[in-house]
C-alpha cells in the first residue's frame, strides 16, 4: 500500500498501477489524461514512460490533490485541472482537444479514507461529510436527515449492494436516530439495525459506500465522463477504468458492450440491416494479484476494464 518506490512521495500506492499503465499502451508522444490524479500515483508513472512531446493532464474534484500535484507542475508536459472529471472532460471535447489515452481509477485514496474529518470511514470519528469536494454540495448529514425511509432503503440496495431486508432496516433506524452529525452516529445506526457479521465484513463498509456514491453522484459523474471520454479518444485510443463496486463495474460494463457494434438484427434476416458498428472494441479485464490483495486488502475489489476506441463516429444518446 505504502512501500512503492515510485510514489513514495505522496504515501498512497494506486491499486493495479504498473499492470494499469501498461494497459494504456503508450508512445512517447501521447496525449493523455489522468481523470482522477488523487495521489498522482499513475500520473508519476505515466509521465516517465512519455517522451519530451508527450502531454498528461491530471484532474481531481479534491482540493487538497491540488497540493499534491504542485511538483509535478514543474514538468511542462504537466496540467492540473481542479474539479470534476465529467465536467472537465466535457469543457475538453468542447475546446476540440483530443487524447490517446484516458485512465480512471475510481477508488478513493487512502489520503481521504484515514482523514477523519472528510468523513468517509467509520473507523474514526469525524464528521458525518463525504463530499469529495467540500467546498460544495449537499453533505452526508445533509441527505441523511432529510431522505424518507423508502429512498435511503433503495440508496442502500443499489448503490452498496445491501441486501433489500437489511437495507430497509438500516434506512428505518437512521431516520429513527434523526439528526446524525458525525460517522459513528452513522456506524452506531448500523450496528443497531443489523448487527455484526462473522463474515462478510464490517456491514459499515457497504452502508457508507452507498452514502457516499449518492452524494457525489458518482455514478452520474462516470457515465457523463465516459460519453466525453468517447469523443476525446482518438482512432486507436485507449479507455482503462479501474472499479471498486459493482455499480460502477456493471455501468462501465454496459457502456462498453453498448458501443461494440453488435447487430441487433432479428435472426431470421440473412444479412445485416441494423448498420452496426462498433464504436469501442473491448479490451482486458484484470484483477489485483493475491500478493497485491494481501499487501492491500483494500485492492480486493478492484476490476480493470480497457477498451480501444475505433474510427466510428460517437453514438448520438441525444
Amino acid at each position: 500500500w505504502k512501500g512503492s518506490r515510485r510514489v513514495m512521495a505522496t504515501g498512497h500506492r494506486p491499486v493495479m498501477l504498473e499492470r494499469a499503465v501498461d494497459v494504456l499502451g503508450l508512445a512517447p508522444e501521447d496525449s493523455v489524461v489522468d481523470a482522477t490524479f488523487g495521489g498522482g500515483g499513475h500520473s508519476r508513472l505515466i509521465l516517465a514512460g512519455l517522451g519530451p512531446g508527450g502531454s498528461l493532464v491530471g484532474i481531481d474534484r479534491d482540493p487538497e490533490a491540488a497540493g499534491r500535484a504542485s511538483d509535478l507542475l514543474e514538468d511542462p508536459r504537466f496540467e492540473f485541472v481542479s474539479g470534476s472529471y465529467d465536467l472537465a472532460l466535457w469543457a475538453m471535447v468542447e475546446e476540440g482537444r483530443s487524447a490517446d489515452a484516458i485512465l480512471f481509477d475510481l477508488g478513493l485514496s487512502s489520503f481521504q479514507v484515514d482523514e477523519p474529518g472528510r468523513g468517509f470511514s467509520y473507523v474514526g470519528e469525524g464528521p458525518l461529510d463525504m463530499r469529495m469536494d467540500p467546498r460544495s454540495g449537499m453533505t452526508a448529514a445533509d441527505f441523511l436527515n432529510t431522505v424518507d425511509v423508502r429512498e435511503l432503503s433503495k440508496v442502500l440496495s443499489e448503490y452498496g449492494d445491501v441486501p433489500r431486508g437489511e437495507a430497509g432496516r438500516v434506512a428505518r433506524e437512521v431516520v429513527r436516530r434523526r439528526p446524525l452529525a458525525v460517522t459513528t452516529d452513522l456506524y452506531e445506526a448500523v450496528r443497531a439495525a443489523v448487527g455484526w457479521k462473522e463474515r462478510g465484513g464490517n456491514p459499515a463498509k457497504r452502508i457508507f459506500q452507498a452514502v457516499r456514491v449518492r452524494v457525489n453522484d458518482e455514478l452520474g459523474s462516470l457515465s457523463r465522463a465516459l460519453e466525453a471520454s468517447e469523443r476525446l479518444l482518438v482512432p486507436g485510443g485507449r479507455l482503462v477504468v479501474i472499479t471498486f463496486h459493482s455499480g460502477e463495474d456493471r455501468l462501465v460494463k454496459r457502456f462498453i458492450s453498448g458501443r461494440e457494434g453488435r447487430c441487433v438484427c432479428p435472426p431470421e434476416l440473412p444479412v445485416c440491416v441494423c448498420g452496426a458498428k462498433p464504436v469501442f472494441r473491448r479490451g482486458e479485464v484484470l484483477t489485483p494479484s493475491r500478493l497485491e490483495i494481501e499487501e492491500n486488502p483494500r485492492s480486493a475489489s478492484a476490476r480493470l476494464r480497457a477498451a480501444i476506441r475505433t474510427a466510428e463516429p460517437p453514438v448520438d444518446d441525444g
